[in-house]
């Protein structure tokens, strides 16, 4: 017995147990994190089951005045980044988002914009705020608001209102048209330069992926300024910038580059008509995404790389929607060859330019206004294609009866 003692002490056996038990019992932080760890890897709940469990135990916790806010938030802070980028199961977002920034950006949005968190902020800071004694009955009130905020957080996470899909998800199209098969040949050529001079005529020359980029914003400015006669320049200036900010959430107009049109046929699973949600979600991730898939091909010395940019309107024409009259296609193609969950049969190259026009004019919701009154107009703007006005008229004419073998467009 006294051999067996002397083992214990010599190995630290029962030092170790006090010290582990005085880690456990004395360092919250240190329980929080191994009870996060098992409830992520508890498979049978979803993330956003996972994320309201989280809020529930740290709301509970500074309730009870176990942990103050700034530890709450911390705690919070820490655990939904660890979630979000260090383990999650998408895979493809380890390759894609390497640079630290884009990560921290990537939690800031998802944590605000799908889980809430600012909710969550709000009702951890209502449980402090500090009352003076000669209002110090309002405390309840601010109780109740913070309980209010709190059943507000977790019924916007649950709810799932506004959800993204994962990046091997907005991937997987690319993986089905890789850039080393593509032909990037002089009808792909055309069908770009048409989509370019109707949606976005700085496309090859901005070096951004959105419309953040001083020159093309500038650019931008210089326009409406030109278009104001007869007032101060410091009024027109202003007038501009003021004008400039709230079309970049109009709907008509917004300002979205091909990219940031790509990128929310890619990214957004529910909730397109969030509108401040989506548009930021462009601006972010158009750069984020994109920048990330062309590293990537870099690194891997993939063959055509140097076609980057059209080979992302390529995907544009296999991704984006389009509308003619009222028909409404989930993405380009389909206007010339109806597959509503298949790969279409018909590529970019099998369609004639003037349907390509017509249906870049559908992208917003202008094709039906093609009319032989106007139809020079519209195709002045169009640069180093030759485009037949009466193929264009004849085919927006009929294209509602689907004429083409049960097809829109020719």
């Amino acid at each position: 017995m006294t051999i067996l003692i002397i083992n214990r002490n010599f190995w630290g056996g029962n030092s170790t147990n006090d010290k582990m038990e005085t880690l456990f019992n004395e360092n919250i932080i240190f329980v929080f994190f191994f009870a996060m760890i098992a409830i992520y890897n508890y498979s049978d709940l979803k993330e956003y089951q996972r994320m309201a469990i989280i809020y529930i135990s740290v709301y509970a916790l500074t309730v009870l005045d176990i942990i103050g806010v700034k530890l709450a938030i911390a705690l919070l802070v820490l655990s939904l980044f660890c979630f979000i980028e260090i383990f999650t199961s998408d895979e493809t977002k380890f390759k894609i988002l390497v640079n630290p920034i884009y990560k921290i950006i990537d939690f800031i949005y998802i944590s605000f914009s799908q889980y809430a968190f600012g909710g969550m902020c709000c009702a951890l800071f209502m449980l402090r705020i500090k009352i003076p004694d000669i209002i110090n009955k309002q405390e309840m009130i601010l109780k109740i608001l913070s309980f209010l905020f709190m059943v507000w957080t977790l019924t916007a996470t649950l709810q799932q209102k506004y959800v993204l899909h994962t990046f091997g998800e907005m991937y997987k199209t690319f993986t089905y048209f890789p850039i080393n098969k593509i032909k990037f040949n002089e009808k792909l050529d055309e069908a770009c330069s048409i989509l370019i001079s109707i949606e976005d005529k700085a496309y090859y020359e901005r070096k951004s992926y959105s419309f953040l980029s001083p020159k093309y914003i500038l650019e931008i400015l210089k326009n409406k300024i030109r278009n104001q006669r007869g007032s101060k320049k410091i009024t027109c200036v202003f007038s501009a910038g003021n004008r400039f900010i709230k079309n970049i959430f109009d709907e008509s107009r917004g300002y979205s580059t091909i990219p940031m049109q790509l990128i929310r046929s890619l990214g957004i699973k529910r909730g397109y008509n969030y509108k401040y949600r989506r548009k930021i979600f462009e601006i972010l991730y158009s750069g984020m995404f994109f920048k990330g898939i062309e590293r990537m091909l870099k690194e891997d010395q993939v063959a055509q790389r140097q076609y980057f940019k059209k080979y992302l309107i390529y995907i544009y024409f296999h991704k984006v929607n389009t509308f003619l009259g009222d028909a409404t296609f989930s993405k380009f193609l389909n206007a010339f060859d109806m597959q509503y969950s298949k790969k279409n049969e018909k590529d970019i190259y099998d369609c004639s330019n003037e349907g390509i026009f017509i249906a870049c004019m559908g992208l917003s919701k202008r094709a039906n206004s093609i009319t032989k009154d106007n139809i020079e107009y519209y195709l002045q703007a169009i640069d180093n294609v030759e485009l037949d006005s009466d193929v264009v008229c004849d085919m927006v004419g009929k294209m509602m009866d689907r004429p083409y073998d049960g097809n829109y467009l020719q």
